[in-house]
């Protein structure tokens, strides 16, 4: 998986926003949740991602839930990765910004049989380093697996 793409996802269409912890968040309609999570995952998705997390993908339903932070996953490839180390620090400053400009941040995604992040590495950091406990997040559950 690779790192959220640098465009500003602050501002979403049709959303509302939502606070946690202080944190203000943009919320998409009920019904618009599923398309966004696909469409920011095929944008940022390897090929090699596609067979790992493809059926998870496309097979999930899709939620907002409050998450605790301490039971996120990450993908420990991902960080041990000097590029993409690289390329997350500049990403986690953005975070600040946003938070100073009082701007919103979109949920993480998460699958949701083991909290992986799909998207929000940045913003995972971010809230770390700001002591956060929860946050929101876009969770697929697959409902044949009881997931």
């Amino acid at each position: 998986m690779t790192m959220e793409q640098s465009e500003d996802r602050s501002e979403l269409p049709n959303n509302t926003e939502q606070t946690l912890e202080e944190i203000t968040y943009n919320i998409l309609p009920p019904d618009k949740v599923t398309q966004y999570v696909i469409n920011v995952c095929e944008k940022e998705w390897t090929e090699n991602d596609f067979p790992l997390y493809g059926e998870d993908l496309y097979k999930s339903t899709w939620q907002l839930e409050e998450v605790s932070l301490s039971d996120i996953n990450i993908d420990k490839s991902l960080l041990e990765n000097e590029d993409f180390q690289k390329r997350l620090k500049p990403r986690v400053a953005k975070q600040y910004e946003l938070l100073n400009e009082k701007k919103p941040i979109p949920p993480f995604i998460l699958r949701g049989r083991d909290y992986l992040i799909w998207d929000g590495y940045a913003r995972y950091h971010f809230l770390k380093e700001l002591g956060v406990k929860k946050c929101l997040a876009y969770v697929g559950r697959r409902e044949e697996l009881g997931v």
